[in-house]
């Protein structure tokens, strides 16, 4: 199914708003991004000030949508650090195993595998998805799964606040982003990418 951003503002308000810590109503930048990441768009890159949810609009809430609507199947989150990116697959982990709506509304049976920086989650009808957390510059000649590359990467804070001070550094990740990022997406997918602009 084609996620909107009224069926993603659905999905928040009645399965994921419950848990968020301080939630609000939903504020208009955050359905703006929705349009945005929801569009028919290869690439879709988003800044905004701390502060503004971005993680939990784009790289929780969106991802998620796209997995449980079915309209990707194998997900690469990417941030700055391997520990960032596998706390954000933490919460998503946690979200799919103790969210009692999602679990019935989806028909979630089980994580077929289930570790710090992998997850393969199994649906009533075994239809299956996978989710992968990647820290900046690690390798990913090769990323395959069931004969298919990701179709979805989000990237969430890529940058770091010491890693923008050296002009090296910034040049060998924007070489690692075109030459080792960018091709692992698979012909018919997406990147999403968030962050702050340092």
């Amino acid at each position: 199914m084609k996620v909107t951003r009224e069926i993603l503002e659905g999905f928040v308000n009645s399965c994921l708003k419950k848990n968020f810590d301080g939630s609000t109503d939903t504020p208009p930048v955050h359905r703006e991004w929705w349009d945005m990441c929801c569009s028919d768009r290869k690439f879709v890159a988003l800044s905004a000030p701390r502060g503004h949810a971005k993680s939990t609009a784009i790289t929780h809430s969106y991802l998620l949508a796209c997995m449980l609507f079915r309209e990707r199947s194998y997900a690469l989150i990417v941030s700055d650090t391997f520990s960032q990116s596998t706390q954000f697959l933490s919460d998503i982990k946690r979200e799919l195993a103790e969210n009692e709506d999602i679990i019935e509304l989806f028909g979630i049976q089980e994580f077929l595998k289930e570790s710090e920086d992998d997850i393969i989650v199994r649906f009533n009808d075994g239809e299956c998805f996978r989710i992968q957390a990647k820290g900046a510059e690690q390798k990913l000649r090769g990323l395959k799964w069931d004969n298919k590359r990701p179709d979805l990467i989000v990237i969430d804070d890529l940058e770091g606040d010491e890693q923008v001070m050296n002009k090296d550094r910034r040049e060998k990740l924007k070489r690692w982003f075109y030459a080792a990022l960018v091709p692992c997406l698979s012909r018919h997918g997406i990147i999403r990418m968030v962050g702050t602009i340092l």
